[in-house]
């Protein structure tokens, strides 16, 4: 008995698909197709894992104080004295890459930590501090994952603070907040802007901006202010603007005797220091990020 050859057209990507000796239904699915789902099945439910794992990667900490939608994380050597009572936190670390992306700039709460965050510290102790020299970054989510290196062994005398979403007039609202009880005259380093561009004029940026320095100015002479980066997946006429505005900042900074830090030349065209979602750093790009900060808390560089 000789073979049946049928051409059968899939019901899903209606390409043609030569089968033998085979009764075909009126919905055939071609292999092709079988394999891409089973691809984004994988895929999916790799998703659902990673998302899983990341949700026990926020180390929820006790006696936190709340000031508005941020929360103020307190650090020293106090949680060594409790470690025998204090359960530690378990790093789980995401060794998949698929996954190395954050789905929009707009989550919630304010963190605020150096590599020992969530601990306590003593009144006593806390107050000594408050005539150390001390050093913070200020910023949206992009500076997330920067205290690993920016505080490094000085983690006592630093902190990075992050605002998920935050725009320049977010910072401005809260910046007195934060450095109430950072000592006197500390180092501090603003990462903001990138949210507000394409939703406020040039004009309205610039003046939240210059809010901003009248209030760090009225607290510290140490300002640094770190100029936007390039996107990625953004249109050239938008890095344009994002570069022009970076010109007028550093014009704005050198007046106001604030150090700017220009950080295009690093990240323009070095795509591979960004995740898959084209805004955020991965960690190489956030750890050279973090040492431009640490630089520039140092008093390196000089005036830009």
């Amino acid at each position: 008995m000789g073979e049946t050859v049928r051409a059968v057209v899939c019901s899903v990507c209606s390409m043609w698909e030569v089968r033998v000796n085979t009764v075909v239904p009126d919905d055939h699915t071609c292999r092709r197709c079988v394999q891409l789902q089973l691809l984004s099945d994988r895929v999916r439910i790799i998703r659902e894992v990673e998302a899983e794992i990341d949700s026990y990667q926020e180390v929820v900490t006790p006696k936190n104080q709340e000031v508005g939608r941020w929360v103020m994380v307190q650090r020293g050597r106090g949680s060594r004295q409790r470690e025998q009572s204090t359960p530690a936190a378990i790093p789980i670390n995401n060794k998949y890459t698929v996954q190395d992306t954050v789905d929009g700039d707009d989550l919630p709460g304010m963190s605020c930590s150096g590599p020992a965050s969530g601990t306590e510290v003593e009144p006593s102790t806390r107050k000594g501090r408050r005539e150390e020299k001390r050093a913070i970054v200020l910023g949206y989510s992009i500076v997330r994952g920067a205290d690993r290196r920016f505080c490094g062994a000085d983690w006592e005398s630093r902190m990075v603070c992050c605002l998920p979403g935050a725009r320049v007039r977010d910072i401005s609202d809260r910046v007195q907040a934060i450095l109430e009880s950072e000592g006197m005259n500390p180092d501090v380093v603003v990462h903001v802007g990138t949210n507000d561009v394409g939703k406020v004029s040039e004009g309205v940026l610039l003046r939240e901006f210059r809010e901003l320095g009248v209030k760090l100015k009225g607290r510290t002479s140490r300002v640094t202010i770190s100029g936007l980066l390039p996107v990625p997946r953004a249109s050239e006429a938008k890095n344009r603007m994002i570069m022009h505005i970076n010109t007028r900042l550093r014009a704005w900074c050198r007046k106001e005797g604030f150090r700017f830090l220009d950080n295009w030349s690093l990240f323009q065209g070095h795509w591979d220091l960004f995740r898959r979602d084209g805004l955020h750093l991965n960690r190489r790009g956030t750890n050279i990020l973090a040492g431009v900060f640490a630089s520039a808390a140092r008093g390196g560089g000089g005036l830009n």
